[in-house]
């Protein structure tokens, strides 16, 4: 399980890098403008469904009742209930997509309405162009949750890197003929590329198919039944970020590409580390549960949340402390000026102060999902987008995007303090006592590593130092007693 995890974490690993390249390439090619506030925008509204179908709610149902299935009905009335699923994904897909070319215009008005004319027109033209990819990432979605149900990790796990292959080749390759119409375009190829990536494993499982719906089948009832309180959260954790792109659309040209470009980089550590290491512990915490082990349980969670201190402490003083040397490093080339750069630096730093809580939301909401409680991670995933919004009216004047990405930071820490408390409360009260021991000495050390790397002047030898005094620090205890240490 946990050379899974460590595969799945290498791949995600690459696949980010190469998202921070294609947002280098993309600032280079474009800078921070008024057509990469339309791109962006655009591209937000055709992946709002991305989570949804397959590796979101539709995904996370799909396993337990497939795997009952089978065991009741046999594998063949299994491969009806798959193509069933996929067949429903293609028609509704389909529909949206078509909803989304239609009434592009209307879409972006509601979205962006603060954008400039020129701007919600551009924005309406790539979001017509970008619409089919919602199709090919839907089915691409169902599949890899499939896949991993049959312990296939590779191939899922990897579909992202085709996606930034595709929209980088396209800015380097196409930018000069159709401007930032090749990013749309890209995107779409980068859709195609992770549905195409996916069939043969697909196809060499299921051996066929079929474009029939059962619609008499129960189990398409109860997956829909099953993945409602799913839905309303990832729903939740979407509406969020389109609240502050709806906010962030009355701000200076460039603040919609600033606060995206943040979001990519302090993603980074998000990707890699939260949800890799909740994929490795989720199944783990589950059959403890299942076996009323309630030990190993919270060890578990506790092991989870000090590895996240571990990893997210000393990636956030990176990202605060440094963040206009890690924009200037990735960012800063091309088109993309010092003003980009001083904004986007920015809105780093206040993102990345809710940078742990953001990650250990993962690991904290499968949790209650090991409990067979969904109801509550949606409930508190409601409260925090109630909170963001507020903050949002009342940051947006005094901080402009400054505030919107402080009101995300807070939010989370919110979500993650009510998932932490009630969790305890209502289910396993393990002490946090450890934890906090822990939080001490990787914030020390994290300081010790941040003083000796602060006056060198190469930024990449800079994060070199940083790194490598803080790993001196715990490569004893680690080699020593592994994971125990956490």
């Amino acid at each position: 399980m946990f050379k899974s995890g460590l595969l799945v974490m290498i791949i995600t690993m690459v696949s980010r890098v190469l998202g921070l390249v294609r947002a280098t390439i993309i600032a280079y090619y474009f800078g921070a403008s008024s057509a990469t506030d339309a791109y962006f925008s655009a591209f937000k509204i055709s992946n709002f469904f991305r989570q949804l179908l397959g590796e979101g709610a539709l995904g996370s149902s799909f396993i337990p009742l497939y795997n009952e299935k089978v065991e009741i009905e046999g594998e063949e009335k299994g491969k009806e209930f798959i193509y069933s699923i996929l067949n429903l994904i293609f028609v509704f897909s389909t529909i949206i997509t078509l909803l989304m070319i239609i009434f592009s215009n209307g879409i972006i008005e509601l979205i962006v309405n603060g954008f400039p004319v020129e701007t919600k027109i551009l924005a309406s033209k790539l979001l017509k162009i970008m619409s089919v990819y919602f199709i090919f990432i839907s089915l691409s979605g169902m599949i890899c949750a499939m896949l991993n149900n049959f312990k296939q990790f590779a191939i899922p796990a990897s579909t992202s890197i085709f996606f930034n292959l595709a929209i980088i080749g396209a800015s380097m390759c196409f930018s000069k003929t159709f401007g930032i119409d090749a990013l749309a375009y890209g995107v779409v190829v980068g859709g195609l590329f992770q549905f195409l990536v996916v069939l043969p494993s697909f196809f060499k499982i299921v051996k066929g198919y079929s474009f029939k719906i059962n619609w008499k089948d129960p189990y398409l009832k109860k997956i829909f039944i099953m993945m409602c309180p799913m839905l309303v959260g990832i729903v939740a954790r979407q509406v969020n970020t389109i609240v502050d792109q709806v906010f962030a659309s009355y701000l200076q040209e460039g603040g919609v590409t600033a606060l995206e470009n943040a979001t990519r980089l302090y993603l980074l550590p998000v990707g890699v580390f939260g949800v890799s290491i909740s994929t490795v512990i989720f199944p783990v915490l589950s059959k403890a549960v299942a076996k009323d082990d309630l030990k190993t349980a919270e060890d578990n969670i506790v092991k989870g949340l000090n590895i996240l201190l571990f990893l997210i402490i000393p990636s956030t003083v990176v990202l605060t402390f440094y963040a206009t040397d890690v924009i200037r490093l990735t960012l800063s080339y091309g088109k993309f000026g010092e003003e980009a750069v001083k904004v986007t630096s920015e809105a780093l730093l206040y993102y990345s102060l809710g940078l742990y809580f953001y990650t250990a939301i993962y690991l904290m909401t499968r949790a209650f999902y090991s409990m067979k409680n969904s109801a509550y991670p949606v409930k508190f995933s409601m409260i925090s987008i109630g909170i963001n919004i507020l903050l949002n009216f009342l940051f947006i004047k005094p901080l402009a995007y400054k505030g919107l990405a402080l009101s995300t930071s807070i939010a989370s820490g919110v979500n993650f303090l009510l998932l932490l408390f009630v969790f305890r409360h209502k289910y396993i009260n393990f002490s946090l006592k450890r934890s906090f021991i822990f939080l001490i000495k990787v914030t020390l050390t994290t300081i010790i590593a941040l003083v000796a790397s602060w006056y060198v002047p190469n930024t990449i030898l800079k994060l070199i130092v940083f790194s490598v005094v803080y790993m001196i620090f715990w490569a004893k205890s680690l080699l020593q007693k592994k994971m125990e240490v956490f």
